[in-house]
């Protein structure tokens, strides 16, 4: 904050830092210790723990913004005094005016501690760093964690400046929730049918109470579509050793935009990891399952096995593209999308929407 006001804004502006973690409010008085304490240091330049304190802010703005590190420190010890902590749960009044000090920062250091009430839908503004370590015992919720993402706001033009700290697994969670719901909505968009949702180990779409078993059907972790007549030219495709992504796209041409959706290649192209990340492999006669499965080619358990990966021609993939075919000439082409060792579901919703 201290650098954008001194270097990038022409007026000073208030931004927020929020803490978040835990749920418990017993918790959020030690956050509110802490920072009001730290505070409390900054603002008495005759505490013991002010220099120390003033040398790690030096330090941390030398490593960042080298140059500036003198103006920056020099800028929070002259308005220190400008800061606000608001902590945000049940026991706080209910009233709008003490949260808006948060969500619309009224002073220039805003810290804002919260809980429950920070995770259900509240956006702030000019949020410029976020401490977020609340993790969760069992899996995380899709729409739980789509809805906290409200809180960061909209950013702008300091969107660079932006830092989260939180622990590694947490984002990295995190990040699957947005992929898992970026494709499960590339999918209601395109009006391909119901809804899909994908879930693995760390990931639940949603509560399981939430879940009518009656009316949705848990697939393994593929994804197919309508059957089509096998070609040689579709193991050609798949034996070219050219870009995956222009490849990807004359296998839909080949076998059509019902055997492989366009908005699929759009989701993989988005959330592909270099060319490396897509794998495209020979497709391979089904042979085992019961008569109907071989003819449907469709199989609960599902047909890509850990050796259909081949992991050891595509170490880092973790889009995989197959086609299975059966005696008759009929093939599906079928997507796995494979981030980590997770094994993950789809959630079809049996139930055709209404008009």
């Amino acid at each position: 904050m201290a650098y954008l006001n001194t270097q990038v804004n022409e007026l000073a502006k208030n931004y927020c830092m929020l803490v978040h973690t835990s749920g418990k409010k017993e918790d959020h008085a030690k956050d509110f210790q802490q920072i009001m304490n730290l505070l409390g240091v900054l603002k008495a330049r005759a505490d013991k723990k002010f220099s120390k304190y003033l040398e790690t802010i030096f330090e941390l703005a030398e490593e960042r913004f080298p140059g500036h590190e003198k103006e920056i420190t020099q800028y929070i010890v002259d308005h220190i005094n400008q800061s606000d902590v608001v902590v945000m749960n049940s026991d706080t009044p209910k009233n709008a005016s003490l949260y808006r000090r948060a969500t619309s920062p009224a002073a220039l250091f805003t810290v804002a501690i919260g809980g429950n009430i920070v995770s259900r839908g509240v956006t702030f503004d000019n949020l410029l760093s976020m401490f977020f370590t609340r993790d969760v015992k069992h899996k995380i919720q899709q729409d739980t964690y789509i809805q906290r993402a409200r809180m960061f706001g909209t950013r702008g033009g300091y969107l660079k400046y932006f830092e989260l700290h939180i622990p590694e697994q947490l984002y990295l969670d995190w990040q699957k929730c947005f992929v898992f719901h970026q494709l499960a909505l590339s999918f209601i968009r395109a009006g391909k049918g119901s809804p899909i949702w994908l879930e693995d180990r760390r990931i639940a779409a949603v509560a399981g109470a939430s879940i009518d078993r009656a009316a949705v059907a848990l697939d393994s972790g593929e994804m197919s579509w309508e059957m089509f007549t096998y070609e040689p030219e579709i193991d050609v495709i798949a034996a070219d050793g050219g870009d995956p992504s222009s490849r990807l796209t004359a296998l839909t041409e080949r076998v059509g935009d019902d055997a492989l959706p366009a908005h699929v290649l759009a989701f993989i192209d988005r959330f592909k990891l270099g060319p490396q990340s897509i794998a495209i492999h020979k497709s391979t006669e089904v042979g085992y399952g019961s008569d109907q499965e071989q003819a449907e080619i469709r199989r609960t358990k599902g047909f890509i096995a850990t050796k259909d990966l081949e992991q050891d021609r595509f170490p880092d993939a973790i889009h995989h593209i197959k086609v299975f075919r059966n005696r008759a000439g009929q093939a599906r082409v079928f997507y796995k999308y494979t981030p980590e060792a997770d094994s993950i579901r789809f959630l079809k919703n049996l139930k055709q929407p209404g008009p």
